[in-house]
């Protein structure tokens, strides 16, 4: 799907917050079931389930709108039309979702309430463009839009805190798998629930908030309500993937973390694991950890990133790799071929050489899922908010050195290894 730097995505997890604007909403609502009657739109009354549903689709339209209008860049709001989409049929589908949903936002441009700036369409069979919606000044008079009031707006968890995903189609996207829930899977869930309850109550802010809200490289609001995670597993398989998704620090940028983000007060520090899939992947062929750094393939630190790319990739293709990885060629002199640097890189690595092309990396990401579960469980233990990062957690500077060894020894337990390497990094001064 084609994104504009300017655009953000519609979230159908937000709801009201204060009683004010809980009140808001209703009048709003009932103004849009007025209009549909007087209109003609419909020819029955909603019946009081039907209303609900409707209520619910106003309510979350509405708070993004409000927090749309706080955004100082403008962006227009992407929102989902296409049956496809809005009636999945496997049991996943938002309740926000349906024909009310389509009705509630065909309700507001019939007002004039909001502008309907494009209509989603497919440029291609991997390209689409998705329909464009935002606020009228006539909305103004129904919402606290001026300024927007945007701490009137909260974020409830996903009702699928655990998500089975299958692998990646042509588009690069990969549908959700409805599955029956079993003692492990309520268990997953309950983890994911015990985590969301912590983080909830946890002193987390994002600075420069004043003068307006930005959008992260997600599409989605900087906002610090977006701290509810959920767990996705790839490939229909409970043993690839598992990592986390969700929070509002995972659409920044690495230096506006640092920038932003306090945590009890204080600075934030990123705890993380160094080279890890490699690393993980000479534990699983049981063999010696090689000395230095695993990623200098060409021994005077040249290509580093390239070789980095390359290594991922090559964990986790499923066979041979064909084409060069997305930007890894650029790292390599001109007239570089793949199957040269994939000989040297077997040969540099010849211990775990056999597992390229296997499809080991989904499995390696479980264990990495696994293994941050298991420190930001134990730091929730100790009263220590820790952010998760894949392969690495955000804390206060203060609980730098508790995060690492809570991550030294989650590694050895979940791996029977002590050869993990943690590094701390503090924001720069």
């Amino acid at each position: 799907m084609t994104q504009s730097p300017n655009i953000m995505w519609f979230d159908p997890l937000l709801r009201a917050k204060s009683n004010e604007l809980v009140h808001a909403v209703q009048c709003l609502r009932d103004a849009l079931l007025l209009h549909e009657t007087d209109s003609g739109a419909r020819k029955r009354a909603r019946k009081e389930a039907d209303k609900e549903k409707f209520g619910l689709a106003v309510e979350a339209l509405a708070c993004n709108l409000i927090l749309l209008s706080a955004i100082e860049s403008g962006p227009k709001l992407a929102v989902p039309r296409s049956h496809g989409f809005l009636w999945r049929g496997d049991g996943s589908t938002n309740p926000v979702y349906g024909q009310h949903f389509l009705s509630a936002i065909d309700g507001l441009a019939s007002l004039g309430l909001i502008e309907e700036e494009r209509r989603g369409y497919r440029l291609s069979k991997k390209m689409r463009v998705p329909s464009l919606i935002r606020p009228s000044t006539a909305l103004a008079q129904h919402l606290p839009l001026a300024p927007p009031d945007w701490q009137s707006v909260e974020q409830i968890d996903d009702r699928a805190l655990v998500i089975l995903k299958e692998g990646k189609d042509d588009d690069g996207r990969a549908a959700m798998i409805a599955f029956p829930e079993t003692a492990k899977t309520r268990q997953l869930a309950r983890q994911m629930q015990r985590i969301n309850d912590f983080l909830r109550s946890a002193d987390i802010e994002v600075t420069v908030q004043n003068t307006g809200l930005s959008l992260g490289k997600d599409g989605q609001v900087l906002a610090p309500y977006r701290r509810s995670l959920r767990r996705i597993f790839n490939n229909a398989n409970w043993q690839h993937g598992g990592r986390l998704a969700g929070g509002f620090w995972m659409g920044m940028e690495r230096a506006e973390r640092f920038e932003r983000i306090r945590i009890d007060g204080e600075r934030i520090a990123d705890v993380d694991y160094r080279q890890l899939f490699p690393r993980l992947a000479y534990v699983r062929a049981g063999k010696p950890q090689p000395e230095g750094d695993i990623y200098n393939v060409a021994g005077d630190g040249s290509g580093r990133d390239g070789w980095k790319k390359l290594m991922n990739a090559v964990l986790f293709s499923d066979g041979p790799l064909r084409n060069w990885p997305d930007g890894t060629l650029q790292h390599f002199p001109p007239g570089t071929k793949l199957r040269d640097v994939i000989e040297m890189l077997a040969a540099h690595h010849a211990p775990i050489a056999h597992l390229f092309g296997t499809g080991l990396g989904f499995q390696l990401m479980r264990v990495e899922s696994d293994m941050l579960i298991g420190v930001i469980t134990h730091l929730a233990s100790l009263g220590v908010t820790a952010l998760p990062l894949h392969d690495a957690v955000l804390v206060a500077e203060s609980k730098a050195d508790v995060a690492a060894d809570a991550m030294q020894a989650a590694f050895s337990m979940g791996t029977g290894s002590s050869c993990a390497i943690v590094s701390i990094e503090f924001c720069p001064r």
